[in-house]
């Protein structure tokens, strides 16, 4: 598996542990998955009541837990409003992931925020909501976790 796989394969983690959680609870909290080089994932999530403090302090935490131990990717999200620059009309809900990879840091603008656009939705007849996922929007920035 190339780079490029591995970050795709961390993207997609992410981004379908959130959409469950949103169709369990309609809404998620801040967490972050680390790809450290020997393989293994470490999902990283806290108990801070306020979204914006716990997002702060996972940002932390990554930023500790890449200078302990090597790690090739990172990604962190968070339920958001999405900017009305990428949005479409009546979408505002978002699943943000901060995705950084080491293999990129030869690049001048090397992290990313990949808006993931949703809905959630109540099938007719069911109790049950559905969380409608719509193409995703980037916004490339210099990496922030990978010295």
């Amino acid at each position: 598996m190339n780079d490029d796989d591995r970050a795709m394969m961390m993207l997609e983690k992410g981004i379908y542990e959130a959409q469950e959680m949103l169709e369990k609870e309609q809404r998620f909290r801040p967490f972050a998955l680390i790809r450290y080089e020997d393989g293994e994932i470490e999902r990283l999530a806290n108990d801070i009541e306020n979204p914006k403090d716990a997002y702060r302090a996972l940002y932390e935490e990554i930023k500790l837990c890449v200078e302990a131990r090597p790690a090739d990717i990172v990604v962190l999200l968070a339920d958001t409003t999405m900017p009305s620059e990428l949005g479409e009309e009546g979408i505002e809900s978002a699943i943000r992931v901060h995705l950084e990879e080491r293999s990129q840091q030869h690049k001048k603008i090397a992290g990313r925020f990949i808006y993931v656009p949703y809905q959630l939705q109540r099938l007719s007849g069911e109790e049950s909501v559905q969380a409608k996922l719509f193409a995703p929007r980037a916004v490339s920035f210099p990496s922030e976790f990978f010295a």
